[in-house]
């Protein structure tokens, strides 16, 4: 298993000034629920309200500060890669689909770059981005095709081991295969019989769907709760044979599904998580008899859920 991946332990000496070491705080709820030990790693309280922060600050603090960046995301990306580009006193270009919240556009221009909304997807408004990069040769960040940020988002798995090194099991949400790609790397690295388990919602799983038929298809996705997951994949993207060779098990999920485990994280866990973490919940739900007795984490990748979806929901 040698895929380069940069050291995920040495990416966190580079961004730990910048982020917070998010809690993985012990669920009652859906411990009892599963009958197993679930841990939450809660990272709907990281910088800018999602996992991207560490990803994105791994990349960007790395690049000389005269750079002219571009990026492409449903959202949560754009963010990190606004406020990673804040923190050198830099401003760059977000490039997002027509369709995205408003709250996440808020949150992007919040730390100081601009947004241009291009395309009905995320992949349309990547490879936008990805277009105008090559042209006029500016850097493109890319929320996972990357080794600087895939490595930034091992930091995760970095902090799940120092927290509790008794883990069996950890459920992740995929999107562009990103996350699962660096955390699952570095657990694996650690105890190679920790089993990853790759989430996504039925409406958007071009990733799982892709591994299942050997290849990337770019099939059209439907609207999701989990917006923060959705969309293709680049072809050719180095997390394609990552994930197909680093996740054990698969689960899908409905929105019925994951609009209950955002009203549940609320109400019980006194959480507010957004659908792409939603969807991590209701897989260990799911496959609560593959997880018996065992030591469990899922990854909260992030909180930032519209008001006005939150309020729909409830």
């Amino acid at each position: 298993m040698t895929f380069g991946i940069p050291s995920s332990i040495k990416s966190l000496h580079n961004i730990k000034n910048y982020i917070v070491k998010t809690p993985l705080k012990f669920s009652e709820r859906l411990s009892k629920e599963t009958n197993s030990n679930i841990f939450l790693k809660l990272e709907n309280i990281q910088k800018t309200g999602s996992f991207k922060a560490r990803g994105a600050l791994n990349k960007i603090l790395n690049i000389s500060n005269n750079e002219d960046v571009l990026a492409a995301s449903s959202g949560n990306h754009g963010a990190a890669v606004s406020y990673a580009l804040s923190q050198k006193n830099m401003t760059g270009t977000i490039y997002v689909p027509k369709n995205v919240k408003k709250s996440k556009v808020k949150n992007i221009e919040s730390y100081g770059s601009k947004v241009v909304k291009f395309g009905d997807d995320c992949l349309d408004a990547e490879n936008e981005a990805i277009r105008l990069s090559k042209e006029n040769n500016l850097t493109f960040v890319s929320p996972y095709n990357d080794l600087d940020i895939i490595s930034g988002q091992g930091t995760i798995g970095v902090e799940i081991m120092e927290q509790n090194s008794e883990i069996d099991v950890v459920f992740i949400t995929v999107g562009g295969g990103g996350l699962i790609s660096g955390v699952s790397s570095h657990l694996k690295s650690v105890n190679p019989k920790i089993k990853v388990v790759g989430c996504s919602p039925i409406n958007s799983a071009i990733m799982i769907n892709s591994i299942k038929n050997g290849k990337i298809i770019n099939t059209e996705s439907e609207d999701t709760l989990s917006d923060g997951s959705a969309g293709g994949v680049e072809e050719g993207s180095i997390t394609f044979d990552m994930c197909k060779e680093l996740i054990d098990e698969f689960c899908l999920i409905s929105e019925d599904e994951i609009s209950l485990q955002i009203k549940n994280a609320l109400k019980y866990d006194e959480i507010l998580v957004e659908g792409s973490a939603a969807v991590a919940i209701a897989s260990a739900i799911k496959m609560k008899s593959f997880i018996e007795d065992k030591n469990v984490a899922i990854i909260i990748c992030g909180g930032n859920i519209g008001s006005d979806t939150l309020n729909k929901i409830l």
